[in-house]
């Protein structure tokens, strides 16, 4: 059937379409061929460019735990640091530390007490 015939044409004004012959099969194959090999070569050039972002990723990876660890190394010193003030100076004035302790106990203690009236229950009077 010829192509014309498919889509309703008039065969007697137009000529038939020419039927694909056995030589242009060997076309076909060189050009399935051809899409094949760029496939193939796309494949390829996908699996470089992710393999580049997987290495660029542990890059950038590394680095922020490299920075995160730098940070964290200066923050550890700063905290030894006021630590050792801190108790350089509770050595030095003992008196003063342990007033100190003491009137912070003591606020505990009275903040402790005052919420702890304020949350309970008022009482019931049962004579009114």
């Amino acid at each position: 059937m010829s192509f014309n015939a498919v889509l309703g044409g008039d065969t007697a004004k137009d000529p038939p379409m020419p039927e694909p012959t056995r030589s242009e099969n060997p076309n076909v194959r060189n050009v399935q061929r051809a899409f094949e090999k760029q496939i193939s070569e796309l494949r390829s050039e996908i699996g470089r460019i992710n393999k580049t972002i997987e290495e660029r990723g542990a890059e950038i990876t590394r680095e922020a735990i490299e920075a995160a660890s730098a940070r964290a190394s200066r923050a550890a010193r700063r905290v030894a640091a006021e630590t050792q003030s801190i108790s350089e100076v509770a050595r030095e004035n003992p008196g003063t530390t342990g007033m100190a302790l003491g009137t912070a106990a003591l606020l505990g203690f009275v903040v402790g007490i005052t919420v702890g009236m304020a949350s309970r229950a008022p009482a019931r009077r049962y004579w009114s």
